[in-house]
């Protein structure tokens, strides 16, 4: 049903199925002298000092650039952009009583407000781009002192003639997967115009992250924020609060954040079934592959009434839709499966909860978090353990390039790949009608084979059921004839 819709408009869609309004467009509210953090910050804000800096929420990511580029346009381009949006600027002091607020950086009289991009010539090295990879994980580790400076760091490494990597890393608390387009389209428009290759055509925000903060913050307390919440406790109070996958090793108490990564590959043909058959039920890919991905770890732990995480783009109001900042939310997407469904009933529970969910929104995760009141335990990720997103273009590929007059882009690495989720499994709809993408999975936990044999088992359990959605949970083969046929014979050489 959403197999050539873009993100947003995926998105809206749902929006719409759920009964809810088109972002709405309303004036700015005063601004306090110390604007608030929204709350979503102010978790990412307290787990920073409680783990003095931890480089879990660093966002990285870098562009191979081929091509005559003006170094010094691309310079006045990114300050356009830092400029532009407050929130690339801000840094997060606390009050005397220990409450944090923002501050923005003045990005023309505060040195501290400006991001040079700090140029390094590796051009003499014996593998340049070996050089850039190194150079990208060691800026990828930086870590943002977010009382005191901005959270965007901009780095650009020379590997010879017309042959650039530009590096990006910036904080979470600044930042969310859209603000990523975002920032790629306008740091293009800013280069063209600063290369003359181009008018600057980007209208002057409605609005600045701090005004998104105060509005969220301003939420708590009414009505319809209590019914929400409420939703939230009657929805939840059944779940698992935690969702322990099968592991390979001791979870440690402090984690190390490192990913390890398994590609996964679903065919045009198992993806155009799912796709007839989310059409049939009124539903997305996306929740088709959700209730999928729900079965496959129930089937993993025995759990029946479990949730996974899925994101939700918190840009409600017009003004806020062309703004850098954080503001997705994790929602948990809870699912029961005590009774053994068919997956087709399974398809229909996927769609009614994340629609509940989208028309649920308002209330942050953390504030979740407060009112179900879990287990608190910095080794793993409150509430929720395991992620699912599925996208409807090459997300942090294609979709998100940058558009520079003569050089071409393409994307280069993330540095360090790391995960806040035990699991985290990212697809994305292609062109050519497959379905691709990874499984991120902590590394404290998994050896790449068990993260292989997941990504083969997901595969399987979509083949089966697009070819009978009729087959109940228990009943859903997971295991491919190779796979079985490994079982069969290390068992009998086991009993012999």
């Amino acid at each position: 049903m959403t197999g050539n819709l873009s993100d947003a408009a995926r998105v809206l869609m749902e929006r719409r199925l759920a009964g809810l309004s088109a972002p709405i467009r309303e004036a700015r509210a005063p601004r306090p002298e110390r604007p608030p953090l929204a709350p979503a910050q102010r978790r990412l804000w307290f787990i920073h000092q409680l783990t003095h800096g931890s480089l879990a929420y660093n966002v990285p990511t870098a562009y191979r650039l081929r091509g005559p580029l003006d170094t010094e346009a691309l310079e006045r381009a990114v300050h356009l952009v830092v400029r532009r949006h407050e929130v690339l600027r801000t840094c997060y002091p606390a009050d005397e009583q220990g409450e944090p607020f923002q501050r923005v950086l003045d990005a023309d009289a505060d040195a501290r407000g400006r991001t040079p991009v700090a140029r390094r010539d590796l051009g003499s090295a014996p593998d340049p781009v070996a050089a850039a990879l190194r150079l990208a994980g060691e800026e990828a580790d930086h870590r943002f002192l977010l009382d005191t400076e901005g959270p965007l760091r901009v780095w650009l490494a020379r590997l010879g003639p017309d042959d650039h990597v530009l590096g990006i890393v910036v904080h979470h608390i600044a930042f969310d997967r859209e603000s990523l387009a975002i920032l790629a389209g306008e740091l293009s428009a800013a280069y063209r115009a600063e290369s003359g290759a181009g008018t600057l055509e980007l209208p002057p925000p409605e609005a600045q992250y701090a005004d998104f903060a105060i509005w969220q913050s301003g939420l708590a307390g009414t009505a319809a924020y209590e019914r929400e919440l409420r939703f939230w406790r009657e929805t939840l109070g059944r779940v698992a609060p935690v969702l322990e996958l099968p592991a390979d090793h001791e979870r440690p108490k402090e984690p190390t954040y490192r990913a390890g990564e398994a590609a996964i590959a679903i065919d045009a043909e198992t993806a155009d079934r799912l796709r007839a058959l989310s059409a049939e039920r009124g539903a997305s890919l996306f929740m088709t592959c959700l209730a999928a991905f729900q079965g496959l770890l129930s089937r993993y732990t025995g759990v029946t009434d479990l949730a996974v995480g899925c994101p939700v783009n918190g840009r409600m109001k017009v003004a806020y839709e062309g703004l850098i900042g954080f503001f997705a939310n994790s929602l948990p997407i809870g699912v029961r499966l005590g009774d053994d469904p068919a997956f087709a009933t399974m398809v229909d529970r996927a769609r009614e909860a994340l629609l509940a969910a989208h028309a649920h929104q308002n209330v942050p995760f953390d504030r979740i978090v407060r009112e179900l009141s879990p287990l608190r335990d910095l080794s793993r990720n409150p509430l929720i353990q395991v992620w699912f997103d599925l996208d409807a273009g090459d997300t942090g590929t294609a979709a998100d390039l940058l558009g520079l007059p003569g050089v071409s882009a393409e994307y280069f690495a993330e540095g360090r790949v790391r995960t806040r989720f035990d699991a985290e499994m990212h697809l994305g709809e292609r062109a050519d009608g497959t379905v691709t993408g990874r499984l991120l999975y902590a590394q404290d936990l998994f050896e790449a084979a068990t993260a292989d044999a997941f990504c083969e088992h997901y595969t399987n359990f979509l083949a089966a059921v697009a070819a009978d959605p009729g087959l109940r949970l228990s009943r859903v083969p997971i295991f491919s004839a190779r796979q079985q046929s490994t079982l069969l014979s290390d068992w009998s050489v086991g009993k012999g």
